[in-house]
């Protein structure tokens, strides 16, 4: 018998952002699209499951670099010969092509978790050609900068039994509380661990602070390490700027707590916090930054822009 699923409530830095930056727009995201994966399922739910899956063509070209450098980092591990440069970046842009066709032909509807949806598409967003050769380019480029950073160098000198982790989903418990995180790179050097975190985006060290906390409170637990013994660094591969960023306990003991009072928060708006159930209407209000609105993927649901 197939175990039901139940939508239990979990922290991760995305949610925690989400939330800050839209209680409705968190709503559809965490509460809305729950269970809409079923062709059966209302109407509504199943559009906003939909919509939930849209992805920008910021977010597609950066999944699309991480998928592209996580396959290189395990054909590493396997002692196989890595794919010449350019013949990487070809597979990447060809299947980036791929995505584009079948997302402006609305494919992504009949299976929105595994065929790529683009926000541009979907709300039939003008985008010139040369802009979609620019996110293009940008793939190609991070993938180029990331064959000839130091850290690829000295990942190729790694002995299998230093690998840690890559591109895995885990999480960690804080007071019996799921915290999820995904940790890009991590490897064992004598006594530290060293933690590496793609970036397709623009430096920006402030934003990415939390995230790498995140990261050094997991592998804390993970590896039994003091935070002093491990470094977590944000690679930005569109410049090759790396931001290493080391912490202290007290530093870790404030992420804790910032943890905490945004699960606090986050559990408030419920009508059944307990059951982790909610109810839209009466607890979950709008952003006022009509910015925010422009890039949000539920407009066409949002009562903010119900016609009359």
């Amino acid at each position: 018998m197939k175990r039901e699923l139940k939508n239990e409530f979990s922290w991760s830095k995305s949610r925690h952002e989400t939330f800050h930056e839209c209680h409705r727009k968190y709503y559809f995201h965490y509460y809305g699209a729950w269970g809409g994966w079923d062709l059966n399922a209302d109407p509504r739910m199943r559009q906003i499951y939909v919509l939930k899956n849209l992805e920008t063509r910021q977010m597609w070209m950066g999944g699309h670099v991480h998928r592209c450098v996580e396959e290189i980092l395990k054909d590493l591990k396997e002692g196989r010969e890595l794919p010449a440069p350019e013949a990487a970046i070809e597979k990447m842009l060809q299947r980036m092509r791929d995505d584009f066709k079948a997302s402006r032909a609305g494919r992504y509807r009949e299976n929105p978790k595994k065929i790529c949806g683009l926000f541009e598409h979907e709300y039939g967003i003008q985008v010139p050609p040369e802009a979609w050769k620019e996110t293009a380019d940008k793939a190609a480029l991070c993938v180029r900068n990331f064959y000839g950073s130091a850290v690829l160098e000295k990942i190729r000198r790694l002995p299998p039994s230093a690998w840690l982790e890559v591109e895995e989903r885990q999480t960690f418990e804080l007071d019996g509380l799921k915290v999820y995180v995904q940790l890009d790179f991590a490897f064992r050097d004598n006594e530290r661990i060293l933690i590496y975190d793609w970036k397709t985006g623009r430096t920006d060290a402030e934003r990415n602070d939390l995230q790498l906390a995140c990261y050094i409170l997991y592998a804390s637990g993970k590896w039994s390490c003091v935070p002093e013994q491990i470094t977590a660094t944000a690679v930005y591969l569109a410049d090759g700027t790396e931001v290493p960023e080391a912490m202290d306990a007290a530093r870790l003991e404030e992420v804790k707590e910032l943890i905490r009072e945004s699960a606090d928060e986050m559990l408030f708006p419920l009508a059944d916090p307990q059951n982790n159930v909610p109810d839209e209407e009466d607890a979950f209000g709008f952003a006022d930054d009509e910015r925010t609105c422009k890039r949000c993927n539920f407009v066409k649901v949002c009562p903010k822009f119900a016609q009359d």
